[in-house]
């Protein structure tokens, strides 16, 4: 995906989704980062090169990791017979 039609999608669903999902992911790697690293600085270069392959390289492994997010949290409820 390239970031100048992500930019210009802001206002649409698609956009708005994508927007709160790079806050999240990005909030949560950097958060995670901090603490493992020890410093806040390695930590932003970190977030920032975590987040250009996985929204810029790799998009579609947001989607996965979405996936397997949800399927550890309501998976047991929705298997559940």
């Amino acid at each position: 995906m390239d970031w100048i039609l992500l930019v210009a999608d802001v206002g649409t669903f698609k956009g708005d989704v994508w927007l709160a999902l790079f806050l999240y992911v990005s909030i949560t790697v950097f958060a995670w980062a901090k603490g493992k690293l020890g410093s806040p600085e390695v930590a932003i270069l970190y977030t920032i090169i975590m987040m250009f392959l996985v929204f810029y390289q790799h998009d579609v492994l947001i989607w996965v990791a979405l996936g397997l997010y949800l399927y550890q949290t309501y998976g047991k409820e929705i298997f559940k017979g």
